[in-house]
């Protein structure tokens, strides 16, 4: 797990975890022991108030992998979730006017119940949108399993919405076929696609735009409220100044920086709140930026294996000289020279 954001990562509710007790146990699985391994009974995962912290969600993960193995645990999880478990928010997504309305309210309000994972909108060619997911897991089984367990709960809190199978989606993941890939096609309603160059759901424009059948104005502002309070006494419990949190973000990330609007979005403020919070702490946004691009630079220099434009790209520079003259402002040294004063080839 990617450490530093103890103040706004509340940790999973418990249900999640009583969902995956239930999977082990359909596929044949005893869930006694990894309950005793987190410290926790079924009852307690139960009180809707209960939130497993990550680093035992993530034991709980791992206890799981190690028990199922190659048959496959993201997807069959996902298959097992029913949009009711996310409380409002599943309400808030059952009853919405479109598709889109649904899936904007889910991403909006993923912080409540999946604290861990990012998903971004990003328009492509031939009508269509991605939802590609980033989660704070680094790479290994538990970052594949939660990835393949949210991509497809997507798919299926789609079918579950439409009350049909969600024709004009598909699903991409970045690594090659796993073992289980056969029986994960053969159980989804959409194509599997690998190899691709995000972990996303692709969904059509005509798909988006399709009404939920269960689609009620009154339930979805009721549900849009009950999603609000929440957020806000999310938002109340978090402890630690917001340009702490603001590093914490920047620091969690594997790629460029997001810009001000994003970072805000991701943090539940407004723009002008982050500004102004910064303000008072002496501080810009662009200067947090460098931070983070600066520590990250550092990092990938000592990769002997990326060239230096490789290392600028991944920061989100498009010119070499532009990361070049960055870097230098930075440390005094340019890329190279900082390379070389490494120990490390040029």
């Amino acid at each position: 797990m990617t450490s530093g954001r103890a103040w706004f990562t509340p940790g999973i509710p418990g249900i999640y975890v009583v969902l995956l007790c239930d999977v082990l146990r359909e596929l044949g699985h005893d869930p006694a022991p990894l309950l005793r391994r987190l410290g926790t009974g079924r009852e307690q995962l139960l009180d809707p108030e209960f939130r497993l912290p990550m680093e035992r969600a993530n034991l709980a993960a791992e206890i799981g992998l190690a028990l199922v193995g190659d048959a496959g645990l993201g997807f069959r999880y996902a298959r097992a979730m029913r949009i009711t478990l996310h409380g409002p928010v599943g309400l808030l997504a059952l009853s919405s006017p479109t598709i889109d309305d649904g899936l904007e309210a889910a991403r909006r309000y993923l912080g409540l119940r999946a604290p861990f994972l990012v998903v971004e909108r990003e328009p492509l060619e031939r009508q269509r949108q991605a939802l590609s997911f980033r989660t704070d897991f680094g790479p290994g089984p538990v970052r594949s399993f939660v990835i393949e367990a949210m991509v497809i709960g997507f798919v299926y809190m789609l079918e579950q919405l439409m009350e049909a199978s969600p024709d004009g989606a598909e699903v991409h993941f970045q690594g090659p076929p796993p073992a289980h890939a056969e029986a994960l096609r053969r159980a989804l309603p959409v194509p599997v696609r690998y190899d691709q160059p995000r972990d996303a759901l692709i969904l059509s424009d005509a798909l988006l735009t399709a009404r939920p059948r269960l689609a009620d104005p009154q339930a979805e502002a009721l549900a849009r409220e009950q999603c609000e309070l929440e957020f806000r006494r999310w938002r109340a419990n978090q402890e630690g100044p917001l340009p702490e949190r603001v590093r914490a973000a920047l620091r969690d990330g594997d790629s460029a920086p997001p810009d001000l609007a994003d970072m805000a979005e991701r943090l539940a403020v407004s723009p002008r709140t982050l500004k102004r919070h910064l303000q008072q702490a002496g501080l810009t946004y662009r200067q947090l930026q460098d931070e983070a691009r600066y520590r990250r630079a550092r990092k990938l220099l000592g990769d002997g294996t990326l060239r230096i434009s490789e290392v600028a790209y991944a920061l989100g520079y498009n010119d070499v000289a532009n990361f070049s003259r960055a870097f230098k402002r930075w440390s005094g040294r340019t890329p190279k020279a900082y390379r070389g004063g490494e120990g490390q080839s040029g």
